[in-house]
Parts: C-alpha cells; sequence; structure tokens
C-alpha cells in the first residue's frame, strides 16, 4: 500500500511480499538472533529453536496487527530487508524492520525511515516502533531519525516520531 510506490534515487524499491518470500524473510529474522549461534548447541537444535521463534513471531504479529503490510527492500534488485508497517488513522507503527547485515550500515535503513517519514508528514500521522533495548545499532538510528523514546516494556522501548 505505502511503499508499493517507493523508489528511491540511491536504487532502493520495495514490493509487497508473497508466499514464495517467507524462506528470505525466515533468514532475516535469523540474521537477528546471533546469540543463539553462541550458546554452543548442535546446529539442528538452534536451527529448530530459530525455526519456532519465528512462527512464533509472525502468529502475534498476525494476532497484534492483522492490516499490517510487509514490504520485501530491494537494492538495485537483490533483495536485503523486510518492513512490516501497521498504518492506522492514527500513526504509522513500523512493526519490523531488517536489512541484511551485511548491506547495514549504508544508509538504506536512513533512506526507508526518511520515505516513512514524508508519507506520515504527508498524512499528519506520527510514527512509532518499539526496538528492543539491547539493540544499541537500531537505537542509534532511530534516534538520528529524531525518534523520541516514550516508554519502556521489558526487554523494548517505544519510540515516536512526531
Amino acid at each position: 500500500m505505502m511503499l508499493d510506490e517507493f523508489n528511491s534515487l540511491i536504487g532502493l524499491s520495495a514490493k509487497a511480499t508473497n508466499a514464495n518470500d517467507t524462506p528470505f524473510m525466515a533468514q532475516l529474522f535469523y540474521s537477528t538472533k546471533t546469540l543463539f549461534y553462541e550458546l554452543g548447541l548442535p546446529s539442528e537444535v538452534v536451527e529448530t529453536m530459530l525455526e519456532q521463534q519465528y512462527r512464533l513471531q509472525q502468529a502475534s504479529y498476525r494476532e497484534q496487527y492483522p492490516n499490517a503490510n510487509t514490504y520485501i527492500l530491494f537494492y538495485h534488485q537483490q533483495a536485503v530487508g523486510k518492513v512490516m508497517l501497521d498504518i492506522s488513522e492514527y500513526r504509522i507503527h513500523l512493526v519490523d524492520f531488517i536489512i541484511i547485515p551485511s548491506m547495514r550500515g549504508r544508509g538504506l535503513g536512513s533512506a526507508v525511515l526518511t520515505f516513512i517519514k514524508q508519507e506520515a508528514a504527508i498524512r499528519n500521522l506520527s510514527v512509532g516502533l518499539s526496538v528492543e533495548r539491547e539493540n544499541t545499532r537500531a537505537k542509534k538510528l532511530y534516534l538520528q531519525q529524531g525518534f523520541k523514546p516514550e516508554s519502556y516494556s521489558g526487554a523494548y522501548e517505544s519510540m515516536l516520531w512526531r
């Protein structure tokens, strides 16, 4: 819905996801859970744990954000990430946002967030998100993009851009 027309000057584009994108999206999720690989467990156990965590996350997202749209992000036609947005009449909620590890730190995340904020400004909406408190790299990006901490809940910090 929103990112379908996204096409930035730096070679970024987006498309709505479909069932064929599930393996890529699962791999993106796994790339954020490096701690599991550091536990010293057999790889089959780690893979099973990650698969279960991914399925639980997706079920939770479907329940909490039934109207959210998920997009695969491309950089010069190469899949490099995903963004999941829940748009209401009150705000845009950034449900999930992942860039593959090899493409982080290149300005892609900033470009996507800038686009989302521009769309929010046009619609007179704020942009909210929740980030793991330990995810200092993501929090730094959000702070640089003008997001302000709003509240804390367990391992997560809610942030808002107006």
